[in-house]
């Protein structure tokens, strides 16, 4: 798996995971206000630089990282698909977890007409027009389009289905139920209903002592529509374990 890593080389380390149609490029807007950790962002199996690998499920990707730490426990941050592993890690292997920052993440199993776009999405996933009308929908330009669009179109079909099915299940209650580690969760409150409600809701009612906020009129993807609310609930969570004052509690 191919990892980069960046900042302090003796600062806490901090595992950033990424969504499923980017990779571990996503991260920009965080990386340069994280310097004092010690930063490690890895393309996970089936995208960006590893796209070679492949996707086995968020388990098997979460033992991969376990490699990856190689004892070393650290924070780790996930959002979409990264939050998914990023759960599945804390599960499964709880020494090298630290705390949890979970963004955008879909726990609840999604509704049904979610599942049937995402079906039909697969059918253009191979057409550049697909990825460059994404791009658009994320409000990406210049070089974050051209990598959307680069990654999208190097991630193999069979890797987006077999994730689409994962997703279509949720996060099995035994999960959430062994995830030990502090563990915030943040969904933009304009994401889909299943990720602003359910998943949240599953997310506090299945990890012990788990928060749970939203972001006020933001979506799927905050960590670029709004790098400084997120940097912010990041660096809180992370030095003091709290929520960011502007967040909005979901859950009290």
């Amino acid at each position: 798996m191919n990892v980069h890593e960046l900042g302090n080389p003796q600062g806490q380390p901090l595992l950033m995971l990424h969504g499923g149609t980017v990779a571990g490029w996503m991260w920009g807007p965080q990386v340069p206000a994280f310097g004092d950790h010690r930063i490690l962002v890895p393309d996970l199996p089936g995208f960006g630089a590893s796209n070679q690998l492949p996707w086995r499920s968020t388990a098997g990707t979460a033992d991969a990282l376990a490699e990856v730490l190689a004892g070393s426990s650290a924070h780790v941050v996930g959002l979409s698909l990264g939050s998914g592993v990023a759960l599945q890690l804390a599960a499964r292997h709880p020494h090298l977890v630290m705390s949890l920052f979970l963004a955008s993440a879909q726990v609840a199993p999604p509704r049904r007409r979610d599942v049937l776009l995402g079906r039909l999405m697969l059918l253009g996933w191979k057409q550049r027009a697909f990825w460059v009308a994404t791009a658009k929908a994320y409000g990406l330009q210049g070089d974050d389009a051209r990598q959307l669009i680069e990654t999208g179109l190097g991630i193999d079909v069979r890797t987006a289905r077999a994730i689409l099915e994962e997703v279509r299940l949720g996060v099995p209650p035994a999960v959430l139920a062994a995830v030990t580690t502090p563990t915030l969760a943040v969904a933009g409150s304009l994401d889909s209903g299943t990720i602003t409600g359910a998943s949240l809701d599953a997310v506090h009612a299945g990890v012990a002592g788990s928060l749970v906020a939203t972001a006020n009129g933001l979506h799927h993807q905050w960590n670029v529509e709004s790098p400084e609310l997120f940097n912010a609930a990041l660096r809180c969570w992370l030095d003091d374990g709290t929520v960011f004052s502007g967040l909005f509690p979901y859950r009290v």
